[in-house]
């Protein structure tokens, strides 16, 4: 084949196409049937067939079927000894085939005696049917008809299937026939009771012995899962005692097999599922089943796998919510010793390899970042052990742990941060009230060595437990210092924690911290501007300022806001009238999102006094936002983070800025006529929430009206003289911007004259391939269309305007054809996954809201005409009219629903889906 890209995919559409004529059924029998035909072309033309009989059945009479059906069992026995992939794909070809032929009787039956003497092909076929019969989407039958052909092929073939497995099974010792044996089982099994399985000695036998050969070990334990998860669902608990025993028999495998990963690996699937599936039974008798506890305690400890440790984390969460409930005190006081060698064991993984502290022996970035993600879930086992022993028996372990390192002649950093990071993850099951460990732990913390690692994991530590600081005064100074003195730390990671534990201090100890304001000031203005400090971390400084003045007497609380933004503000007003360039735009996006951080955190105490003190800043202030805007607005950065500080004070602030709301309407007009930014937008939303309910007065409500008028007329304008494809984001924000219209004004919209307009641009908007822009049109269509109900689809209305309800229903009555045709198509071609359930509800909704029964039908068959010629049988036609139809009558949504769901899966399957493959 040619190496050129072009080629090659012009070749493969040419497959495509291929395999779906009429005439590809003849192509692949001529093929199959000759030997003179290479490998690559037979394996082509099984997959063919394969694909043909999973869509393209109704091409073959009825009178047919029976031919087809012999000569694909012929091909079967012509290839059982000499190509498995070509036999695989066969054998699920006759599974499609003996699913939809409905007038097939006894089919297994059939393909057992015409298989009897080809016994690897007939296993493969068996096994392979159940697992097709798992998904009635994969054919044209009704749901009704392949819960009936599925019980008739599989449910009413069980006994013979498990006669025959166990016949075979008594007649081999071969590793390989053993393998294909429980290959066939496992797949069998979710049909299989349990119960009847596993009195079944040949097939329990071989189950076992295979665990200990190795061509047959994986096979063996994939059925052993299989097996021990179908018992979450028995209540023979003696049989389940049964197996248990026959199960913890297999712990010295693991020994033998400790430095075999793989076979440790699996042996740790088997007893994690063991132990998640009876996790109930371990709490009801824990005595019985403590040898599994300890066997998973075992696998925990592994250390040559980390990714095998993982496996076991779910059980342990299992576990510990049915110990920790009281009525199973005995369990949680027979595993308390379990989960105390398991905080000993997650604290032994959490060690850093040997290495500096700058230099851990890592042998790739890749796994440096995996083992940093692995701790966290570590530190969630951490947390389970907490609840389970205790706080105070799980704290002083860490705490035992690091005094131990610190009296040692030969400290190393890893042995005293990794008990540090398990008391930072212990934190969340720690009561306030402790009062035992964490007080000697707080001493010792602010008292470590010096370590760029250690002082790290402390000071995140400090931040962690700043809730039980709040409520033990006695600590705060010193922790306050030591977080401090963090700042002066040459390591930028050490800054960010200090940052980050500030922002948590001064947040749950702001009551406390209210007599340090000067103090946190003079701290502040020294590292404002600072290299030393990132932005980020700053801006977490920031925030948590922002919640100590809060928490200042209301008296103070104007004056302590303007010392703290005063210089910040003057920084700002340097750069109203100077000469823009990237530079000063950066500058200004950075400082003013210091401002809008302090306002966001700086809430108004009483919203029924007729001001706010730090509202009448805000007012103050806005000219200088307007003069930004002015000379530096077209630079994106600038406009983005002015509008982000107007949503932040619209939202904080709300009534209290109503004497500049004119200005703010004014400017995002403007802003939005000038720049086409897509901020001005989210932030008119803003205005529109804030100031369109029912507590603003009809001439504030006639105003944001007006207001919102302009934007949608200036975004119909763009809309016109651009391609929806290069404003998607502009796109987004313009209909969140319409959800909010349409929710505070929707009869000022709904009998508008630019209902039709908007309309047409969100038809023209679904045909954008982004997410994001998608759903919100889509969200904006089922908000409009859902006025056309009885019942509003929000609250704040008792019921639906009368001209509005029967304006969108003639609305839709118009357009419902054209909206549902390019909804069903974008369901079928362009809409990701995530997209479907909002378009679902819209395809409803719509159906639900037309004339009559027989106009939603003109409107499925006119989406249907409009998809690419022949693509769509008249039994599939058939089938989706009738349903709709019948659901419409009845008032049947859900049904309405999956009908249309199923017909898109259908659809997909059949010609979206690639039938090719490699």
């Amino acid at each position: 084949m040619s190496s050129n890209n072009s080629d090659k995919t012009s070749a493969l559409h040419f497959l495509e196409e291929f395999q779906k004529t009429p005439e590809a059924w003849q192509v692949v029998h001529t093929i199959l049937g000759d030997g003179q035909y290479t490998v690559e072309m037979k394996m082509f033309a099984a997959q063919t067939l394969r694909n043909k009989l999973t869509y393209d059945l109704h091409q073959v009479p009825e009178d047919s079927l029976s031919g087809l059906k012999d000569s694909i069992i012929q091909f079967l026995i012509q290839y059982s000894e000499s190509n498995k992939p070509i036999r695989t794909q066969l054998s699920i070809a006759l599974a499609k085939l003996s699913i939809q032929y409905l007038t097939w009787p006894n089919a297994v039956d059939e393909i057992s005696s015409k298989l009897s003497q080809h016994i690897p092909t007939l296993l493969e076929f068996l096994k392979i049917l159940p697992e097709e019969s798992l998904d009635p989407k994969g054919t044209p039958l009704t749901d009704e008809e392949f819960r009936l052909r599925t019980e008739e092929l599989i449910i009413n073939n069980v006994e013979r299937v498990l006669l025959l497995l166990s016949n075979y099974a008594s007649s081999t010792s071969d590793s390989k026939a053993s393998s294909l044996i429980l290959d066939c089982l496992n797949s069998w099994i979710r049909e299989i009771p349990v119960e009847q399985l596993l009195t079944i000695d040949p097939l329990t036998t071989i189950i076992f012995q295979s665990l200990r050969d190795e061509e047959s070990f994986d096979k063996a334990i994939e059925c052993l899962v299989s097996i021990v998860r179908e018992t979450r669902d028995i209540e023979n608990i003696q049989l389940i005692q049964a197996l248990f025993e026959q199960i913890i028999q297999l712990r010295p495998l693991l020994q033998q097999n400790v430095d075999d990963v793989d076979v440790f690996g699996s042996l740790t699937r088997l007893f994690v599922e063991s132990g998640e599936s009876w996790h109930m039974l371990i709490a009801k008798a824990p005595k019985d089943f403590r040898p599994l506890v300890e066997i998973l305690l075992e696998c925990t400890a592994y250390e040559e796998d980390l990714d095998i440790v993982k496996y076991t984390f779910y059980f342990w969460y299992n576990l510990k919510q049915v110990v920790t409930i009281d009525r199973f005190k005995p369990a949680r006081e027979e595993f308390l010793n379990i989960y105390t060698q398991l905080v000993h064991i997650m604290i032994k993984h959490l060690h850093y390899p040997d290495g500096s502290e700058t230099d851990p022996l890592f042998s790739s970035k890749e796994e440096e970042e995996k083992f940093k993600d692995f701790r966290y879930d570590m530190g969630d086992v951490l947390k389970d052990c907490t609840a389970v022993i205790g706080a105070s028996k799980a704290l002083t372990i860490p705490y035992e742990q690091i005094r131990s390192s610190l009296n040692s002649s030969n400290v190393k950093w890893q042995d005293v941060e990794a008990p540090l990071f398990s008391l930072r993850a212990m934190a969340k099951e720690v009561s306030l009230k402790e009062k035992e460990v964490l007080p000697q732990i707080m001493e010792l913390l602010v008292q470590l060595p010096e370590n760029v690692k250690i002082r790290y994991a402390a000071t995140l530590v400090l931040g962690r437990y700043t809730e039980w600081t709040a409520k033990h005064p006695e600590q705060l100074e010193k922790q306050l210092n030591y977080i401090i003195n963090g700042f002066q730390a040459a390591d930028a990671d050490i800054i960010t924690a200090a940052s980050h534990a500030l922002m948590y201090f001064c947040q749950d100890c702001s009551k406390l911290l209210t007599n340090y304001i000067e103090q946190l000031y003079n701290f502040y203005i020294n590292i404002f501007g600072s290299p030393m400090v990132d932005l980020t971390s700053f801006y977490e400084i920031t925030e948590g300022i922002a919640h100590i003045i809060n928490a200042q007497d209301y008296s103070n609380i104007a004056s302590a806001t303007t010392m703290f933004i005063k210089p910040v503000l003057e920084k700002i007003n340097g750069y109203v009238n100077a000469e823009g360039s990237e530079e000063v735009y950066k500058a200004i996006a950075e400082q003013i999102e210091i401002v809008r951080i302090f306002l966001e955190f700086i809430k108004p105490r009483d919203f029924h006094t007729p001001e706010d003190p730090v509202a009448n800043l805000v007012i103050e202030m806005w000219p200088m936002v307007i003069g930004l805007l002015d000379h530096h607005g077209h630079s994106m950065k600038v406009s983005e983070r002015c509008m982000k500080f107007t949503k932040t004070v619209l939202q904080t602030y709300n009534v209290f800025l109503t004497p500049i709301l004119p200005s703010v309407a004014n400017a995002l007009v403007k802003g939005f006529q000038e720049t086409r930014y897509g901020c001005y937008l989210w932030v008119s939303g803003i205005v529109i929430r804030e100031f369109g309910d029912e507590y603003s007065s009809a001439e504030i409500k006639e105003s944001v009206w007006n207001f919102a008028y302009q934007q949608i007329g200036t975004f119909l304008v763009v809309f016109e003289q651009a391609k929806p494809i290069d404003i998607p984001d502009l796109i987004e924000d313009f209909f969140r911007m319409m959800s909010d219209i349409i929710m505070f004004f929707v009869t000022n919209f709904v009998l508008s004259d630019i209902l039709g307009s908007t309309f047409e641009v969100a038809l023209l908007a679904l045909d954008i391939e982004k997410f994001e822009p998608l759903i919100a049109t889509l969200h904006f269509l089922i908000d409009l269309v859902s006025w056309g109900f009885d019942v509003p689809p929000i609250s704040i209305y008792e019921n639906v305007p009368e001209d509005v309800k029967l304006t969108v229903q003639r609305f839709v009555g118009q357009h419902g054809d054209s909206l549902l045709k390019h909804v069903l198509h974008g369901l079928i071609f362009k809409f990701p996954a995530d997209a479907h359930p909002d378009a679902s509800d819209l395809l409803g909704k719509t159906l639900r809201l037309s004339p009559s029964p027989q106009t939603a039908v003109n409107w499925i068959n006119i989406a249907l005409d409009a998809l690419p010629q022949n693509t769509v049988s008249d039994q599939e036609r058939n089938k989706l009219v009738t349903t709709i139809s019948s659901a419409l009558v009845s008032k049947d949504n859900r049904r309405i629903r999956t009908s249309l769901k199923d017909f898109v899966t259908w659809y997909s399957r059949k010609n979206i889906t690639p039938r090719f493959q490699n």
